[in-house]
């Protein structure tokens, strides 16, 4: 009777042996797990990831702003201007986005305003050298010439790759609503009423007064 009451005794320190370790496995499994907390850095160390952003800027010193969807383009004063030339000789005005902002903003909303479909077509055109070195051309609503003048090819890319971007430029379609692609002559017809509307003004005013058509290489 005393070996039963042994043996009883023994199964039963192993079977509480067996239940206390897998006790202790089961709540080791359940710990969370301490990890090194992220050291803060300091506010010195803390890193302005705002970059410039080149925008273009034309010969007589008005900048294409982004302005949500439309484009802004807003001269400079005259005193900036003369502080800017080194950006106007290089078709490109280096802005920070708070820069930018502060720019669009200022005054209100000055500038003229490019909304989506203004233009009907746009290219680049090289210029006379004695007039203007580049030009972005554009056609407007009513088929109407509307050139913007820039020193370099850069600064015309950078102009024509926005306003592509932003869908100011909207081709009329056809009958199977494909966009129908702007020719030379469209172009050359445009500028030709241009030019004929600046020397109509021209004849109105005094010799002398008043300037000619504005970029216009008359070739």
């Amino acid at each position: 009777m005393s070996v039963l009451l042994a043996l009883g005794a023994l199964i039963l320190v192993v079977a509480l042996a067996v239940f206390l370790r897998r006790g202790s496995a089961e709540s080791g499994s359940n710990a969370p797990v301490s990890t090194p907390e992220d050291p803060a850095l300091p506010e010195a160390e803390v890193e302005d990831h705002e970059s410039d952003i080149e925008l273009a800027i034309t010969s007589d010193g008005a900048v294409f702003i982004p302005d949500g969807y439309s484009i802004r383009v807003i001269p400079l004063d005259p005193q900036e201007v003369e502080s800017r030339l080194e950006d106007i000789e290089a078709g490109l005005f280096a802005l920070s986005p708070k820069e930018r902002t502060a720019l669009a903003a200022r005054q209100g909303k000055p500038g003229s305003a490019l909304s989506v479909g203004d233009f009907t077509a746009a290219r680049i055109r090289r210029g006379a050298a004695d007039v203007v070195p580049w030009l972005v051309e554009t056609l407007g609503r009513d088929g109407e010439y509307i050139p913007f003048p820039f020193e370099t090819e850069d600064g015309a890319r950078a102009a024509l790759k926005l306003i592509e971007s932003m869908r100011i430029v909207r081709r009329p379609l056809d009958d199977e609503g494909r966009p129908i692609p702007a020719s030379m002559e469209d172009f050359e017809e445009a500028r030709r009423r241009y030019d004929e509307t600046w020397r109509e003004l021209a004849l109105e005013q005094e010799p002398g007064e008043g300037p000619g058509p504005p970029y216009s290489d008359r070739r």
